[in-house]
Formats: structure tokens, sequence, C-alpha cells
């Protein structure tokens, strides 16, 4: 089970990721809406760019993107939400990466295997005692659908 600070520390990097996006694309005159905290849980959109539904995903790695389907109360994940697009944020490329989120459904519809081990890539992994269901791939997985991307500084 996750404990309390790991959980507090992942939700602290989350919404400083979505502050960086924000000032980012604003930052290249972009017209950029929060949205509110029940549109953010229930339809997994965190952000309206110029009219466009994002969710934006901290934290990615070349080697380890977990794509969810299915949340830990059994309840639809943010790959069946509601936003147009999901960017995530790729340490290794230093950018905002944007893939449509029905295209990184698809791919997840197309796998079938399942799994209880955290290690095995593209195949339906549920954690002991949830309800959840996701898939850890690697960029090279999913790199051909993107659809565009941001570069941000590093040097802060």
């Amino acid at each position: 089970m996750q404990n309390k600070n790991t959980r507090e520390r992942c939700i602290a990097e989350g919404n400083n990721t979505e502050t960086e996006f924000q000032a980012l694309m604003e930052s290249k005159g972009y017209k950029v809406e929060k949205t509110s905290a029940n549109i953010d849980i229930h339809e997994h959109i965190d952000f309206y760019v110029n009219d466009m539904s994002i969710d934006v995903k901290g934290n990615r790695y070349l080697e380890c993107i977990w794509l969810e389907m299915t949340n830990v109360r059994g309840k639809n994940g943010w790959l069946n939400g509601s936003a147009t697009y999901i960017v995530m944020d790729i340490k290794e490329l230093n950018q905002f990466i944007f893939f449509l989120r029905e295209d990184l459904r698809d791919y997840c519809l197309s796998i079938t295997d399942k799994t209880f081990s955290k290690y095995d890539f593209n195949k339906i992994y549920t954690r002991y005692g949830r309800k959840d269901e996701i898939i850890k791939v690697r960029y090279d997985d999913i790199k051909h659908l993107q659809k565009g991307n941001v570069y941000y500084r590093t040097d802060k």
C-alpha cells in the first residue's frame, strides 16, 4: 500500500508540473484556463488551452510511462476521460509531449494480456487489492502517436 508521504509527494509533483505547463503555454501566448476540481477529478481535464481540453501528466520517463484505463476505485481512468489531449512531461526529453487521448486509449485497448508484475510492459496490470487497470509502456512504444511537443527550460 502506498504510504501517505509518497501520495503527498506525487500530488505535489503533479501540481508543480501543471503550474509549469500553464506558465509555459501562457508565455507562448496561449489562452489557458484551469478547470474546476470537479471537472479535473471526474472528466480528467486539467486545462482548456485555446478551448482545447488537456490533461497534464507529470513525471514520465522514456523507459516508464503508466497509462490508466481504470482508476483504483474502479472508475474510468484518465484514458477514458473527456480530454482531447494528454500532455506528458517526459523528463529526459525536456519536453511536454502531446498525444490525442483517444489514440492512447485505442493503443491500450489492443492489449489483452494481464499481469500482476509491475515490471511487465504492454500488459494490463492490476495491483493486489485494487481495482485499477494500468499499462506500463516505454516512450518508444507510443511515440508514433505523438501529435506535438513543446520544449521547456531546464536551467531553473
